[in-house]
This record gives structure tokens, sequence and C-alpha cells, in this order.
């Protein structure tokens, strides 16, 4: 029995994920996402590449835009494929495609290789949803039965199940199974015990086939989650014992959650004095989510609501001449990397007019992003910032919570399960090459494979 495998979109570097399988004769198509920065033909996957093949299921891993944000174009191109995915992703998919729209309105779209807006309806956001089926970490999904022909075995059955991968709420690896062997996605994955979440829990049996994301396989030595803790809680201290406001740029899914976590944490143990929060935009939807899950999904501390932080809500029209500019405060809001009409990016014009305050870069900066001129730049001195001369006088820090996991991790987890094929994904080329040389090493019998984009790959389980 043969394995297809064709990248579709993200192969080699971190862009418009989408991967597609071939299992025992059953189609399977996992993630559908938008580029993050990309607005030519590379900004979707390329589903040309399956006009030929069978679909016979959809599958997302979790809700982030690199993954979730190309799902009504690939719809309208595979209307009849089941849809699946876990509960809470499910309820994640309409806030997430609703800034998608936002993304694709702000930018310019004429690179692409369709007009993506006829897509992207705002009347059908609510209803992407309830076309998917929710299910639970490791229940059983079956995907197809068993089929014979005259008696004679015609084709082997494929079940699967999801796995929780830790990397944001609902996040999954997808475990298949068909005629004895096993194969599994990783999806994002974070194996090591964050402030919410408490590491990814995926099976540790030998694997026929591995397909992992690899987006820190080229950092050999991580800062330390408790240490980069310890640099937040001293740079907090040093900007408001001076007066001065933090502002903490986020991803609104998943990071937002974590460092108010983080701070809310560092708050409780006196780290930090007690100081309002200020938190706004889609993230606080997104935290409702959070907490209707409280019980269900796992967490660090089990129950805990983001609800019991005390924050005060941003408005965005009146954010300019919020209590922040004039006395200390904590502000955690999208976007993370300062994009453009971004709450952040409104507030970080001001804060680096302000000597006495600070930013606090909380996550990697794509090096087209606002973000990323604002931490490369020096204090003081003249600088290109979303295309226009500025300056700075605030300080500026940046601080790594990574919800991926680390290299380490990565070829711990690869030792424990041993694949017989392994495909690295996600993962710039210099990243998927530092972790292949170390399976080769640690491994000689394994195969591996860093896939091209739109080559179909075969093996035999």
């Amino acid at each position: 029995m043969k394995l297809e495998l064709q990248m579709l979109g993200g192969a080699e570097e971190i862009g418009a994920n989408s991967c597609y399988l071939n299992i025992g004769g059953h189609g399977v198509v996992i993630d559908a996402g938008l580029h993050p920065r990309r607005r030519d033909k590379f900004a979707l996957p390329d589903y040309d590449l399956l006009s030929e093949k069978r679909v016979d299921t959809f599958l997302l891993t979790h809700a982030h835009t690199d993954h979730v944000g190309g799902l009504p174009y690939f719809m309208k191109r595979q209307p009849h494929a089941r849809m699946i995915t876990t509960r809470p992703t499910r309820e994640l998919i309409e806030v997430m495609l609703r800034n998608t729209i936002k993304l694709l309105t702000l930018d310019s779209t004429e690179g692409l290789p369709e007009n993506p807006l006829e897509f992207y309806d705002y009347k059908l956001l609510n209803k992407f949803g309830t076309l998917f089926e929710g299910f639970l970490y490791e229940e059983e999904i079956v995907l197809s039965e068993d089929q014979y022909y005259n008696g004679n075995h015609a084709q082997h059955g494929v079940t699967m199940s999801f796995h929780d991968a830790a990397h944001i709420i609902g996040s999954a690896a997808a475990r298949f199974s068909v005629n004895g062997a096993t194969i599994l996605h990783s999806g994002d994955v974070q194996f090591t015990k964050q402030s919410l979440l408490p590491g990814a829990s995926l099976p540790q049996e030998p694997l026929d086939c591995l397909i992992l994301e690899c987006t820190n396989g080229a950092d050999e030595n991580p800062v330390p989650y408790a240490e980069e803790k310890q640099r937040l809680a001293d740079f907090i201290n040093r900007i408001t014992n001076q007066n001065g406001s933090v502002l903490l740029p986020t991803f609104a899914l998943g990071k937002t959650q974590e460092v108010l976590k983080v701070v809310s944490n560092l708050m409780n143990s006196g780290k930090i004095p007690r100081l309002p929060i200020y938190t706004g935009g889609m993230s606080k939807r997104i935290g409702k989510i959070y907490d209707r899950y409280a019980h269900s999904v796992p967490r660090v501390e089990p129950g805990f609501a983001l609800s019991g932080i005390p924050q005060v809500s941003v408005i965005y029209e009146k954010m300019l001449t919020e209590k922040f500019f004039h006395e200390p405060g904590i502000v955690i809001i999208s976007s993370g990397m300062l994009n453009v009409g971004s709450p952040s990016y409104s507030l970080a014009q001001r804060w680096m007019e302000m000597e006495h305050f600070g930013i606090g870069i909380m996550g990697y900066q794509d090096p087209s992003t606002p973000g990323y001129h604002l931490l490369q730049s020096t204090k003081g001195e003249e600088f290109i910032m979303a295309e226009k001369v500025t300056t700075r006088v605030c300080d500026v820090e940046r601080f790594r919570f990574s919800a991926h996991a680390s290299r380490a991790n990565l070829l711990e987890y690869v030792d424990a399960v041993k694949p017989k094929h392994l495909f690295l994904v996600h993962g710039d080329a210099t990243a998927a090459e530092s972790v292949a040389a170390a399976v080769k090493s640690s491994l000689p019998e394994t195969k591996v494979c860093i896939p091209r984009l739109g080559v179909s790959y075969e093996i035999d389980l």
C-alpha cells in the first residue's frame, strides 16, 4: 500500500500551509492557509494541483491564519469534502476568517491567481463553522470503511484521531491508521509547558510516517521560558518605575492569551506591581472561547478562566486618549507584528514619542513588517517603518514565548517514535536542513525528506 504526499503550500517556509495525503485511496487535505505576507500567486495554496486527485476529507489542525485563511478558497474548489476539526477550532473559524477579510481588504490582491474577495463573504462567515464536524482529542473518527469486491478485500478502511498539540487552544496533531500502518501529521506543536497549556500529548508509538513541523529547527540555544519571564518582569519594572507604560503587541489568537496569563502570574507572585492591564479587539472574543473550554481542554490550571484576570477594555476609537498615556499600565493588544492599521501600530506611533515608555516585541517578526523595522532600530536615530522615516525615544526589547517546539524537543520526539519516513514541513530551509541532518545522524534507517512545493511523493507503507 502506498501513501502519497504533496505540499500545496507552505513547503520550506511558513506560508499558505496546506498538505495533500492519499492514504489507502482516501484523499485528505490538511489545512488551507493564507500566506502571512505574500499577495501574489503564492498567497493561497495551489489547489489546481488537486484537479486530477481524489479529495474526500478536509482536516483543519488549528485556526491560525496561515492554516485557515484560505479555507473559503478551498471550499469553493472542493465543496463536497467532509470537513473535520476539533471543537474549539470550529468555534474560532468565523473569528479568524473575519480578520482574514480585513487583511485582504487592506492589501493589494491584484497579484493573486483569482480575486479572493469573491470567496470571502461576511454574510457567509457564520456558516463556515457549521459545516465542520467537531471532535474531541483521541476520539476515533472513521474516514472510510473496508471495501470488498466479490468477497475479496478491495480497499482498507482509514481511521484517524486528533491529539493535543498544545500550540494554541484546539490545536491538534492528526494520527491516521490504515491496514496496520500509522501516519502522524504533527500540525503546529509545542511539547513544553506554557503558562496556559501543559504541553503536547502526541502518540508515542512507532510510526510508519511522521510529517513534522520544524519552525524552530535551526535554533539550538533557545532562552529558557523561566528566564524569559524574568526578563519581561525586569523590563516592566524598569519602565513603570520611571512612570511609563508598557506596550506588548501580540497575535490575537494564542499569544495574547498566553502573555496575559504570564503578566497575571508575575503580578500574583509579586514580581511586578499590580497595574491596570488593557486588552481589546478580537482577542477579547477569542478569550471567551478559551474560557468556554476551560474544563474540557487540557490546562496547566484546570478550569482557569481568562475572564478572572482584571482587564480594562480598549476602545479603538478612544485608545489615543486612554489613561495609560498618563499613568503606568500594561497594554496587550494585536497585531503582533504591528501591521499598519492595527491597534498596536497606532499605539506604537505615540509610544515612540514617549521617552519613559517601553515596547516589548513578543515574538517572531517577518522582515517586511513594521515590528521588524522597529526591532532593528536604534534609540534616537532615524529609521524606516512602514515606508515612513521616523525616530523613537522609547525603549524596545524583544521576548520569545514561542508556541512552537524547540529543536531539542522535535529531535526527542523523532527519536521516541523512530519513523520509517520523516517529512519536514512548516520551517524555512535552514530549519528543515538542520533537523534533517540531526535525524540522519541519530536514526540512519529513517528516510528523511524536505518536500518541495507541488512535488508528489509516494512511499510504501
